[in-house]
């Protein structure tokens, strides 16, 4: 179902054309994509409308694309038909761009965003955590913005669950609570952004899958807010902070599939590696670009 491609490379075609049912699911397993059949089915119209194979890193970016992380497949009709429509006059930017835009004053807007890091945090909890940091202080500060603040809800199975309760591939809701939270408060301090607000709600429901929730206020001047949009034909574009591994592959994929028995020794890599003192001379380095 693989061949190689003749460049200096590595590069595959991924043989779907000629795929059954049952190997276009083999495929999305062994390839981590997190598609399912019909998502599959689609991919493999389209390429054969191409007259064409795809090749490996074409089916990665659409798995991407794809997955629950990025394009929100199974909320998006819940959020279009209670989110989208709604508008005040403060609200400057909403739903439209990485983080949303409101008015403070004639001057100034804050920027906030939230979301979630459960996947990564159900792994490796303190690792899991301080890159949702990472992540959601990037959001904020794309928007040109200065981070100022962080707030963590979370969501844990119960404190006092016995430890034969604890399902196979499932660590202990307290081991979870105390990786998490330190993961959070480690990558906050060494940014220099306080982490002001937060909640813990535990209930058996958690108990497999925690919610690790977190989220960044910033400050920005309106005529200097940041659009998330590609530029021009021409425009040149720089690539700034730490070195790239091989840490963090699949995670959107990995994040929006379902977590089981063997999930950490399949997909513990795909937890990226935070590196809070690499992003807080970034973080300014950007604001300076800004102003």
């Amino acid at each position: 179902m693989y061949s190689k491609v003749d460049v200096p490379f590595e590069l595959y075609e991924i043989k779907i054309l000629e795929a059954s049912d049952e190997e276009l699911k083999r495929i999305s397993e062994e390839l981590g994509l997190a598609l399912n059949l019909d998502e599959m089915g689609r991919i493999k119209d389209y390429f054969r409308k191409r007259g064409r194979n795809p090749h490996d890193i074409e089916i990665q970016s659409l798995a991407q694309a794809w997955s629950e992380h990025c394009c929100y497949k199974s909320s998006k009709y819940y959020l279009k038909k209670y989110l989208f429509g709604i508008s005040a006059d403060y609200v400057i930017s909403a739903i439209e761009e990485d983080a949303g835009v409101a008015e403070f004053d004639e001057e100034y807007a804050y920027v906030v965003a939230l979301e979630s890091h459960n996947h990564p945090s159900a792994i490796e909890p303190y690792g899991g955590a301080a890159t949702g940091i990472g992540g959601i202080l990037r959001d904020v500060l794309c928007m040109g913005a200065q981070p100022i603040a962080l707030i963590d809800p979370l969501f844990f199975g119960n404190l006092d669950t016995s430890e034969d309760k604890i399902p196979p591939g499932t660590k202990h809701p307290l081991y979870l609570l105390s990786g998490v939270v330190s993961g959070i408060r480690d990558y906050g301090n060494r940014v220099g952004i306080p982490t002001v607000s937060g909640s813990l709600f535990f209930d058996e429901n958690y108990l497999t899958n925690c919610i690790v929730n977190v989220g960044c206020i910033g400050i920005a001047r309106k005529d200097r807010i940041i659009h998330s949009k590609a530029g021009n034909a021409g425009d040149i574009f720089i690539l700034a902070g730490g070195l790239t591994g091989r840490d963090g592959i699949h995670g959107v994929t990995f994040a929006s599939a379902e977590l089981h028995e063997k999930s950490e020794e399949e997909s513990r890599s795909a937890v990226q590696l935070g590196d809070p003192i690499i992003k807080e001379p970034l973080i300014h380095a950007c604001l300076e670009i800004v102003e």
